[in-house]
């Protein structure tokens, strides 16, 4: 006789008791921890007085687990950890998970029902007491950690043109790179008749830490700035934040949308009409996390199917903006050095008075981003702080105030609002200086303006058709303002061909007005044609054009276009060529008149594991595929890229940094004696950097033996063979035929089994065009 099943309850709140029948009710809210898998029982575990180890289930659905629980004086006792495990919140998450006993009966609303003979236990748990299942939306795979070979990188892009006097110009840039970074400098050379000349650009060490975010950089580079502030050009030393290590990474607040299923369900997650996630989940409380496809106002539907077919769709408004920071998020950057003057015409000007700046941001809460901004120098001094403030669903506020002294005394305040829609949008921004306001621009003679305004509107209508407006005001010291208004209406028809008609008018110049209208028509195959007209400041413009761009792969593209810009006729060719190698363009054109012809190369060498090879301009990561064999097929992302060179490497350009880039063989191409041991590789490379993808191809020593007994007769399947030389174990196959591998020039095969023992010699010379050949048949002779 089977003993009673045994039914306790938490007595202390009867409302609670059965909080476990609301399901399927869904609530915007941020953030879960996710539910993790019960630990099994180890096989080897020995029962301990009081001990039990029941089967689980919850809320009347199996969880396939057996957890441990003791019983005494009459109750249940689990350790937290195991509660845990099985989905059931014990106290604060955020602790490390312990073994300390907690008794059934004392989580309010929990109910069991305990069977002693079946060794099961129900447990009833209300949503208040369930770790929710957590999604994120996104599905986004962890990514390794960014690996960096070494190397150097040469990136150049020569031009020459037929104008008399015209210089052969060529911009280069020189990377060096390994684990501990880049260093870079690029520049342009001009090669005349009367002499030759270099300008320097730019030159620096960068160093980044995925660990913590960072990038360190020494050398030029170029300030921090937020909205309401400017940067410069600095020669010294940055430390910066850089959320462009972690791609993965969502730097702005996004909802997580929570709800409940009392059955196991399917749910779907739709952003503005749109899926985006599907999924199952488990009986109870869930969270999808990170929402994707939204940006400004929108709505999320939440959709749950059980297996009754029983659906329930929620509908949320959402509202997202990307300037915002996630709550405890912080973007910072410090610079400190000399303030670079004539870039770009002269290469060695610096100020002689050391200058430093920060910019910080700062993630409060969900609605409130907080920020701050400071610079100095000998005799300017300038900090300011302001923040952006999400109004509910109603957009996103934002206001600044700075203020300078020293040199330049005076204040800044600024004034904003942005709210997007699918349906409506509109951006509104205006920034006001006040006395003598200056910055480190100031001082090195670039004015702060006094007035800057910009307000932009835009009407989506009838899916394929936006009316925007804009006005754009600005006013510097001494100089006059500038007030311009501009509308445009755009429109596609299908998915080839598109309108757009605009207009412009200067308010404080009334013959300052013009509009144009363009009609662009895609006819496939990269090739596309276009036209327009247009009238500005009293002169008429016409232009019609056609164009087909390069496929990817390689190939040729070319453009042809003329007009008339007033009084004067334009034209021009344009041929293009694009390689492995890099791209190629020739140019002619007439203008007024004048004729003109010029020929553009750009590409990149690079040099990495002994081997030089020419590529197509390298900006970010790239990868050297090494297959040791040549004319190997090689596929980026499952495209085909190329073939290797008869040395066995691939230069793949164009590689994402710090994310996942599948670089692959096709091994199908390989001798039949080729050994692989990976055909696939997940390769993840540094920024502005090359990692090795090797692919090691080896070559069986092999071949088929066919086996006969002195009778002439195959040898039957199943007998045990033994190459001598290598020690390898393999049996007689059909027809007496048997593969060994590890061949040397000389080779004895033992072969026993079924009463019989025998051997066979024979000499092995691995064929030239690496087939697996087939040696016999041997008679072996019996030992």
């Amino acid at each position: 006789m089977r003993a009673p099943t045994t039914r306790h309850a938490n007595r202390t709140t009867p409302a609670r008791r059965y909080a476990w029948l609301a399901a399927l009710t869904l609530a915007l809210r941020a953030g879960a921890a996710g539910a993790q898998p019960a630990a099994e029982l180890p096989p080897s575990a020995a029962p301990e007085p009081g001990a039990l180890y029941l089967e689980v289930s919850l809320n009347g659905e199996p969880t396939h687990r057996i957890a441990r629980f003791r019983q005494a004086d009459g109750h249940l006792f689990a350790a937290s950890a195991d509660l845990n495990d099985l989905g059931i919140a014990t106290g604060d998450r955020a602790q490390p998970l312990s073994n300390t006993p907690v008794a059934l009966d004392a989580l309010a609303g929990l109910r069991y029902d305990y069977d002693p003979g079946r060794q099961t236990i129900d447990l009833h748990v209300p949503d208040a007491l369930r770790i929710p299942h957590t999604f994120d939306a996104r599905g986004l795979a962890a990514t390794p950690p960014a690996t960096s070979g070494r190397g150097i990188v040469l990136n150049y892009d020569a031009y020459a043109q037929t104008t008399a006097h015209a210089p052969l110009a060529v911009w280069t840039e020189m990377r060096y790179f390994d684990p501990a970074g880049v260093f870079s400098n690029t520049g342009i050379g001009y090669f005349r008749r009367d002499g030759q000349r270099y300008m320097r650009y730019d030159t620096s060490w960068a160093m980044s830490d995925p660990r913590t975010l960072t990038t360190t950089q020494f050398g030029d580079t170029i300030s921090s700035s937020l909205s309401w502030t400017r940067s410069l050009r600095v020669g010294g030393v940055q430390w910066r934040s850089n959320f462009g290590l972690r791609p993965d990474l969502v730097t702005f607040p996004v909802p997580a949308l929570s709800g409940s299923a009392v059955v196991p369900s399917a749910v779907d997650l739709y952003v503005n009409n749109v899926r985006q996630f599907s999924g199952n989940v488990p009986g109870g409380p869930f969270v999808i996390n990170s929402v994707p496809g939204i940006t400004g106002a929108g709505n999320a539907t939440v959709i749950t199917r059980d297996a009754l077919g029983r659906t329930i769709a929620t509908s949320i408004p959402l509202y997202v903006d990307t300037r915002l920071l996630a709550p405890g998020l912080a973007s910072y950057s410090v610079e400190a050095g000399f303030l670079r003057r004539a870039y770009g015409q002269d290469a060695f000007d610096y100020a002689r008075t050391p200058a430093a700046s920060g910019s910080l941001r700062y993630g409060v809460t969900e609605r409130l981003t907080a920020e701050a901004h400071a610079e100095a120098t000998s005799g300017v001094y300038n900090a300011g702080a302001g923040v952006l403030a999400r109004i509910g669903g109603g957009g996103v506020a934002n206001a600044s105030l700075a203020v300078s002294a020293g040199r330049f005394s005076g204040a800044q305040a600024g004034l904003g609002y942005q709210y997007v829609t699918p349906r409506f949008s509109v951006d509104a921004q205006t920034l006001r200086a006040f006395g003598g306001y200056g910055d480190l621009g100031a001082r090195e003679g670039t004015p702060v303006a006094t007035v800057s305004d910009r307000v932009t509107v835009s009407f989506p209508f009838l899916r394929a058709q936006t009316l925007s407006f804009s006005y754009l005001g600005l006013k510097y010291p001494g100089a006059s303002a500038s007030r311009i208004g501009s509308a445009a209406w755009s429109v596609n028809f299908g998915m080839r061909a598109s309108m757009t008609v605009s207009a412009f008018q200067d308010f404080r110049q009334h013959d300052a007005r013009g509009f144009f209208v363009s009609l662009s028509i895609g006819l496939g195959d990269n090739t596309s044609v276009a036209a327009s007209i247009g009238r500005q400041n009293g002169e008429s413009t016409r232009a019609v054009s056609a164009s087909r761009a390069p496929d990817y792969d390689g190939g040729f593209g070319w453009n042809v276009q003329a007009g008339e810009n007033g009084p004067l006729r334009y034209g021009q060719g344009q041929l293009q060529y694009l390689g492995r190698a890099g791209q190629v363009t020739l140019l002619g054109q007439s203008f007024g008149g004048q004729r003109d012809a010029s020929v553009d190369v750009t590409g990149a060498l690079v040099l990495m594991s002994g081997q030089l090879l020419a590529s197509r301009r390298i900006d970010d990561g790239f990868a050297l595929v090494s297959t040791d064999a040549g004319r190997v097929p090689v596929l980026h992302q499952n495209r085909p890229i190329g073939e290797t060179d008869r040395t066995g490497y691939l230069l793949v350009p164009d590689l994402s940094a710090y994310q996942h880039n599948r670089v692959a063989i096709d091994g199908t191409t390989l001798p039949a004696d080729a050994r692989l041991a990976d055909t696939t590789l997940d390769v993840v490379p540094q920024a502005r950097s090359g990692v090795l993808a090797r692919f090691p191809v080896t070559r069986y020593r092999a071949a088929s033996i066919a086996l006969r007994a002195p009778d002439g007769a195959p040898l039957p399947p199943g007998l045990d063979v033994v190459h001598v030389e290598s020690g390898q174990r393999t049996i007689v196959g059909y027809d007496g035929l048997t593969f060994v591998d590890g061949l040397a020039a000389d080779n004895h095969l033992e072969i026993s089994g079924g009463g019989r023992r025998c051997g066979v010699e024979f000499a092995y010379t691995r064929p030239d065009d690496g087939t697996l050949p087939r040696i016999g048949p041997l008679t072996c002779a019996l030992r």
